[in-house]
This record gives structure tokens, C-alpha cells and sequence, in this order.
């Protein structure tokens, strides 16, 4: 049960992630991304600056474990980096695109969400 209710953490993170980066005017290409064993939660458009955001979201419900982007350990930041490598390869007509990984972290408190953006991040 456990794992459910994780995912529907996760899966609510990404939902907030999506529309506020919307909101920056990022136009959405895709979620949950997979290349090969290789993950990354959402893929966006800068149209204007021509650049492929590649946003890894973090949700926590508290602090009790550190801050949401904190979990994001150096094999999770290669993962990242493979799965934005693989979209270039399956997607050429993005080849001129500069490539952006970004973190979102979302702390859910008392029904609103803090969120921190990292542009750059790694």
C-alpha cells in the first residue's frame, strides 16, 4: 500500500511541476520519459531560447529526510542525463537545441506547494 501512495505523491509533484512551468511558458513535450533503464520526469520546450528542459521533480510531504532535491544522488543525476542523451537520439529534429536539466522540488504543506526551481542543476 505503501508504494501507491508514494506514487501518488509523485505523480501529484508532477502534475504541479507541469502546469508551473507552463506557467513560465515552457510548452510540454513529454513525461516520464524512458531510454533504455533511464528516467526523467519531464521534458519541455524554451521555444524562444531554444532550449530542451529536462526537469527532475522531488515531492515531499515534510522535511523529515531533507529537502526534496537532496535524493538526487550522482547515479540518479547520470540516469537523467542518459534518458535527456536518448531523447536527442530518438528525436533528432531537437539536435539544435541547447539541453537544460532542471530540479523542481515541491514541499506539500498543509495543501500548498513551496516550489523550489533549480535551473542547472547538475
Amino acid at each position: 500500500m505503501k508504494c501507491i501512495y508514494k506514487n501518488r505523491l509523485g505523480a501529484n509533484g508532477e502534475l504541479i511541476a507541469k502546469k508551473y512551468l507552463e506557467n513560465k511558458n515552457y510548452k510540454f513535450i513529454k513525461n516520464n520519459y524512458r531510454y533504455e533503464r533511464a528516467e526523467v520526469d519531464l521534458i519541455f520546450e524554451d521555444e524562444k531560447n531554444k532550449i530542451l528542459v529536462f526537469a527532475e521533480v522531488k515531492t515531499r510531504r515534510n522535511k523529515n529526510f531533507g529537502n526534496p532535491e537532496e535524493s538526487i544522488n550522482l547515479t540518479k543525476q547520470d540516469h537523467i542525463k542518459k534518458a535527456a542523451m536518448g531523447f536527442i537520439i530518438e528525436n533528432e529534429n531537437y539536435s539544435n537545441h541547447d539541453l537544460r536539466i532542471d530540479v523542481i522540488s515541491i514541499l506539500l504543506k498543509d495543501g500548498k506547494a513551496e516550489i523550489d526551481h533549480f535551473e542547472n542543476a547538475f
